[in-house]
């Protein structure tokens, strides 16, 4: 395992554009991260995978629905025992990356990319939300980093009054 002090870790969300996403992957700056995070990517409609024209730089996670709203890029300069899959929803991406703290001891950061849809303001708070499903996921045992498209900018004011 390479020994490295920091991750460098990139969010974009592309709002579904080919052309956004294309341009964004073969950037030579962007290639310089460890980790990048996006939410609503591409998909390619021919084979029903998503875009990656980064292929010789990242390894992808990502779910295979055509409604997937989250995937993220792994450098492959990390190797592939540093880090590992633990789930890869339509909304959500989870990985776990093994790290080194202070004290060069190894710990564990679960880095989580959640999309939250904006139909409907009040599925934020509901049970059966995007954001219930994410407290399940959360573990003790390690460090987080939530990465998140929680689309709360958006106004919803009459269905909020429905709401209450």
């Amino acid at each position: 395992m390479t020994k490295q002090s920091f991750l460098q870790i990139l969010q974009y969300n592309i709002r579904k554009s080919l052309k956004i996403q294309k341009l964004f992957l073969i950037n030579r700056e962007v290639h310089d991260f460890n980790i990048v995070v996006i939410q609503k990517q591409s998909h390619n409609i021919n084979d029903i995978q998503l875009f990656n024209s980064a292929h010789n730089f990242f390894y992808l996670v990502k779910n295979t629905s055509l409604q997937s709203r989250t995937c993220i890029y792994v450098n492959k300069h990390l190797k592939l025992n540093q880090w590992m899959i633990e789930t890869a929803e339509s909304n959500i991406c989870l990985i776990r990356i093994l790290t080194y703290n202070t004290d060069d001891k190894t710990q564990t950061l679960q880095l989580i990319n959640i999309y939250n849809s904006c139909s409907l303001f009040f599925t934020f708070i509901k049970r059966s939300s995007i954001i219930s499903r994410l407290s399940e996921l959360l573990k003790d045992n390690c460090k987080q980093l939530i990465i998140r498209d929680f689309n709360l900018h958006y106004s919803h004011w009459e269905e909020w009054r429905c709401f209450t």
